[in-house]
C-alpha cells in the first residue's frame, strides 16, 4: 500500500489529534500570596505554576493558600502563580508576606495579585507594592476584601486607608456553590478570576453574574448586608455609598446569586480611577507600545529622522486600532488624532514617544425619560 505522502487514490483522511485544554483562555494571569501549611513541600517565596489542584495540595499542604488557589482554578483560571510567604504559623507578619509580594512584583508574570489576608494593614501593604511594581514597569494592581461581618462605614475605612490607583477592595463576604460564607478574600478571588477571563477591557462588567455563588452575605435579618433600601420615604442606597467610598459592592442577583456592581479602584481623590476599566486601558496601552517599540528592534537602531518617523508611524497605528479604549483629540492642524510625536535628546541617546487621547467610560446610568399619553 503506497504511503500517504505519495499516494494517488483520492480520498480524506482522519489526522485529527484531541488535545485537553483544561481552561480558556487568561488575558491577565493571576497570582496568589498566602499561608502553606507547616512541612509543606513548597519552598518560602518561590513562585509556582499550578495548574490543577493537587498541585497546589502537594505543594501547599492543608492550607489557607492551598484553600484560595484551589478557589481560583475552579473558576477557570488556570494556570495560577502561587507563592507561599510563610510556611505554618509567622514570625513577622509584614515582613514575610512583603518578601514574597516583592518576588511576585520583580517575577512580573502575573497581572492581577491576591492575598489570604483580610487584614487591612496587610492590605494597605500590598496596594504599595502594586505601586512598587510600576518603578520597574511592571503593571499588576491588586483585588482584596475584609473579614466577614465588616460593616459598610468599616469597609470605606478600609478604602480610605488603602487609597491606591492599583488596589480594587471588594465586600461583602459571599456563600459558595455549597452555601458556606466565605470572607472577603474569596469574594475578590472570584472578582479577579471574572477579570483575568474578560477579553475586551472595555467591557467594565457591571452587573456581571458571577458564577458557583449563592449570594452575598447577610445581615442578622437574614437580608442581603448591603441592599437598596427605603424608610420614612428616605433613600438608603448602600451601593452607591460604598463605591463613593471607594469600595466596590457586590449585590444579591435577582435570580439568586451574586452580581458585580461596578468596579472600581480605592482612590477616591479624585474621579480619575473611578473604573478598574480605566486603569486596564492606561496600562494596556503602555504595554503594547512598549511591545511594539521592543519587538521591532528600535532599540536597536539608529536615532535618526527615518527611525523617529517609523516609531511615530507604528504608534499611531497601534492607537487607531485601539480606538475602542481611546478616542482621538483635535491636534494643531484641526485634524482628528493622537498628537503622537517623536522627539529626541539633545545627546541623541533617547527618543521620547508622546500621544494623546481620551480614556472610553463606561456607561453608568441609564435614565428612562418617557412621555406617555392616555386619550381620556
Amino acid at each position: 500500500m503506497a504511503t500517504l505522502t505519495d499516494q494517488l487514490y483520492p480520498e480524506v483522511i482522519d489526522a485529527t489529534t484531541l488535545g485537553a485544554s483544561f481552561a480558556p483562555p487568561i488575558f491577565l494571569p493571576i497570582a496568589i500570596e498566602g499561608q502553606a501549611a507547616s512541612g509543606a513541600a513548597a519552598v518560602v517565596g518561590q513562585a509556582y505554576s499550578i495548574e490543577k489542584p493537587s498541585d497546589a495540595t502537594g505543594l501547599f499542604g492543608s492550607s489557607t493558600l492551598t484553600t484560595l488557589v484551589n478557589f481560583v482554578l475552579s473558576r477557570g483560571v488556570s494556570p495560577v502563580i502561587a507563592v507561599a510567604s510563610v510556611k505554618g504559623s509567622y514570625a513577622d507578619e509584614p515582613t514575610e508576606r512583603a518578601a514574597a509580594w516583592a518576588n511576585i512584583v520583580s517575577n512580573g508574570a502575573a497581572r492581577i495579585v491576591l492575598t489570604d489576608s483580610t487584614t487591612q494593614a496587610r492590605l494597605v501593604a500590598l496596594a504599595d507594592a502594586m505601586e512598587d511594581a510600576s518603578l520597574i514597569q511592571n503593571k499588576m494592581f491588586t483585588v482584596v476584601g475584609m473579614p466577614t461581618g465588616t460593616s459598610k462605614a468599616a469597609l470605606i475605612t478600609a478604602a480610605g486607608a488603602i487609597q491606591s490607583t492599583r488596589a480594587v477592595l471588594v465586600g461583602p463576604g459571599v456563600y459558595d456553590e455549597n452555601g458556606t460564607l466565605r470572607s472577603g478574600a474569596f469574594a475578590a478571588a472570584q472578582v479577579a478570576a471574572a477579570v483575568a477571563l474578560n477579553p475586551d477591557i472595555v467591557d467594565d462588567l457591571d452587573t456581571l453574574g458571577l458564577p458557583n455563588l449563592t449570594g452575598i452575605e447577610k445581615d442578622s435579618f437574614g437580608l442581603p448586608m448591603f441592599r437598596k433600601r427605603v424608610a420614612a420615604s428616605v433613600v438608603t442606597n448602600d451601593f452607591e455609598d460604598l463605591l463613593t467610598g471607594g469600595v466596590s459592592p457586590l449585590q444579591q442577583s435577582p435570580e439568586g446569586g451574586v452580581e458585580i456592581t461596578h468596579l472600581r479602584m480605592t482612590y477616591t481623590t479624585d474621579e480619575t480611577y473611578d473604573s478598574l476599566q480605566t486603569r486596564l486601558i492606561a496600562d494596556q496601552i503602555f504595554l503594547d507600545v512598549k511591545a511594539y517599540a521592543e519587538d521591532n528592534l528600535f532599540l536597536r537602531r539608529g536615532n535618526t529622522e527615518v527611525t523617529r518617523e517609523a516609531l511615530r508611524s507604528g504608534v499611531e497605528a497601534l492607537l487607531q486600532e485601539r480606538s475602542n479604549w481611546i478616542t482621538t483629540v483635535t491636534q494643531a492642524d484641526g485634524e482628528q488624532g493622537y498628537n503622537v510625536e517623536v522627539s529626541s535628546s539633545l545627546d541623541e541617546r533617547q527618543v521620547t514617544v508622546s500621544y494623546e487621547g481620551n480614556v472610553v467610560r463606561g456607561i453608568s446610568t441609564i435614565l428612562v425619560a418617557g412621555k406617555l399619553n392616555i386619550n381620556v
